[in-house]
């Protein structure tokens, strides 16, 4: 597996239609009571598809002499300043990088400023909250404690910790029955694990922080998540505690603002047409399951993911790589012959196709593919 140019544009692409394509589905009632929970099976190969933008030995390439091309001509463009020269992609990858690092810390801020805000909030007493967290984790199975913090400042209830889950309530007064309502949909959130999935979604928010499709990848998974629970936790109940759980949905998101919470899942986060849709899924319980169709969605979503990483668009290089090298060497060096044009490998490292052999690489041996050459070694 290696890392190159094309095969991080081919993931940046497969991972947007991906993302578009489960975006198209929640927007539609129809969809999306076809697809059922299911759509979570392809937002998980949208995810895998972001974490590895690598090219396979498997991989088909195919060249493009305009597009990519002139891309690849765009990054190697070289910058001078005074005696120094740098090139477009060297500056690309360090304000990438740069990013990444000022993103990471500022998550690590809030996230300790946050902590610290917290451990000196009070408990939470206006009702019996021990007495109603032992009922719900006896309805589950479950025997986790959870303390429950008044929380000055934040609108919403919302569940925050991996080891020690915390539920945070706002100074909103809320009955008896809406507390158990809160706290049921809270702890659920933490029992299915979705603290871990909404960790993953803030790393990969760091990683590609300049990439628009994350954020609308990160706001699916957030209504996916909610819409899960919401579908579990009501699936038994009669319409008039439909109603109920719908009315302190919207209470807290009525109240909903304040101040920002990391790392936290609230629960009447989303507004609008989000919120439309959980409720109808509450309403139609459209989250329900088949396996038909789990194995259909599942096929799909392979299918999709296998497809974009199968094939791999690269810039063809006319003659030689031109700046890469300038003799390698023949031991640690190759050349793949396929499709009619010729992969070089330096040191290992694919740097480009070539349409003919010449100087600097007519010292290299050529293979019919990469197995062949890690035989011969």
């Amino acid at each position: 597996m290696t890392v190159t140019l094309s095969s991080l544009l081919s993931c940046l692409a497969s991972s947007a239609l991906l993302t578009i394509l489960a975006w198209v589905i929640m927007k539609n009632d129809f969809a999306l009571k076809t697809v059922g929970r299911y759509i979570c099976i392809l937002l998980i190969a949208a995810v895998v598809r972001m974490l590895l933008p690598v090219e396979f030995s498997f991989t088909i390439t195919f060249n493009s002499r305009h597009f990519m091309t002139s891309v690849r001509d765009f990054l190697l463009w070289e910058i001078h300043v005074g005696t120094y020269a740098v090139a477009v992609g060297q500056v690309l990858l360090f304000v990438w990088i740069a990013g990444v690092i000022c993103s990471l810390c500022l998550h690590i801020w809030e996230y300790l400023y946050f902590i610290h805000k917290i451990s000196k909030c009070p408990g939470y007493f206006k009702h019996r909250m021990d007495t109603v967290i032992s009922k719900i984790n006896r309805d589950y199975g479950k025997t986790k404690r959870f303390e429950v913090l008044l929380v000055p400042g934040i609108r919403t209830p919302a569940v925050f910790g991996l080891i020690h889950p915390r539920i945070l309530m706002p100074v909103t007064n809320y009955s008896q029955g809406e507390i158990y309502f809160i706290l049921k949909h809270e702890m659920l959130h933490y029992y299915r694990h979705d603290m871990l999935v909404k960790i993953l979604c803030e790393l990969l928010c760091t990683v590609y922080w300049w990439n628009p499709a994350i954020y609308l990848f990160r706001s699916l998974v957030v209504q996916a998540l909610e819409i899960r629970v919401d579908s579990f936790l009501t699936a038994g109940f009669s319409e008039e505690e439909k109603l109920g759980y719908m009315e302190c949905i919207l209470k807290s998101m009525k109240a909903g603002g304040g101040e920002r919470m990391p790392l936290t899942i609230t629960f009447a986060a989303q507004k609008g047409d989000a919120m439309k849709q959980r409720f109808h899924c509450i309403w139609g319980n459209h989250w329900r399951g088949e396996k038909r169709k789990g194995v259909l969605m599942a096929a799909f979503s392979c299918l999709l993911f296998l497809t974009s990483v199968s094939v791999i668009v690269e810039p063809l290089f006319p003659e030689e790589v031109p700046g890469t090298f300038s003799y390698p060497n023949p031991d640690t060096s190759y050349v793949i012959e396929r499709d009619g044009c010729y992969a070089v490998y330096v040191d290992g490292i694919f740097v480009g196709d070539v349409s003919e052999i010449t100087e600097p690489l007519l010292e290299l041996e050529i293979y019919k593919n990469e197995e062949d050459w890690k035989n011969e070694d």
